[in-house]
């Protein structure tokens, strides 16, 4: 287990590099028409990054970790890199950049990506909660956050006006915003 949260350690590690270099740059130009939408969006990549290791980092493997076993995990490692990589812009061009128009442009990428990051983790969840629930109202109880927050990444994947954005925002706020409550 230790070689994996090491493992894990490191390739978290590059994302976050990417993001914070990527926010850097945004803060040193001048060049920037800042808008709410892409640096939340930025920050609930950050919390994810943060999140998976305080998850990792608390959980006891039982058995070996298997390849097998790794490949889901590591599913999520690359997702989250390229979603640190994409969630602010990295090169801003001699004209600027406006990010009302770069999270319009990139919105389907981000949200797509943010649906992958998701799906294995939700679908996870939910055997859990399928073992775990002896009623349906259990197995909503264990597994309606995930669907909550899986259905708000396919809203957000459409939302093109900013009070539909917004409401998505408020949403996953919320749900990132629970997860303050994970103990190690």
């Amino acid at each position: 287990m230790e070689q994996v949260l090491v493992f894990v350690s490191i390739v978290l590690g590059v994302a976050l590099a990417f993001e914070l270099s990527n926010l850097d740059k945004l803060l040193r130009s001048k060049r920037v028409r800042w808008h709410w939408a892409q640096p939340l969006f930025a920050l609930f990549v950050l919390l994810s990054i943060m999140s998976i290791w305080w998850m990792i980092a608390g959980r006891e493997i039982e058995g070996p970790m298997t390849l097998g076993r790794f490949l889901p995990l590591m599913w999520v490692l690359v997702i989250l890199n390229l979603l640190a990589a994409a969630s602010l812009p990295n090169d801003i061009p001699e004209e600027g950049i406006d990010l009302a128009q770069y999270y319009q442009e990139n919105r389907r990428y981000l949200w797509g990506l943010y649906g992958l990051f998701f799906l294995p983790l939700g679908v996870n969840w939910f055997v859990y909660a399928a073992k775990q629930a002896q009623s349906i109202e259990q197995f909503f109880a264990y597994a309606g956050g995930d669907m909550m927050g899986l259905a708000l990444i396919l809203y957000l994947f459409f939302a093109r006006n900013w009070w539909a954005v917004a409401l998505g925002f408020v949403g996953i706020g919320a749900i990132t915003g629970s997860w303050m409550f994970r103990a190690l």
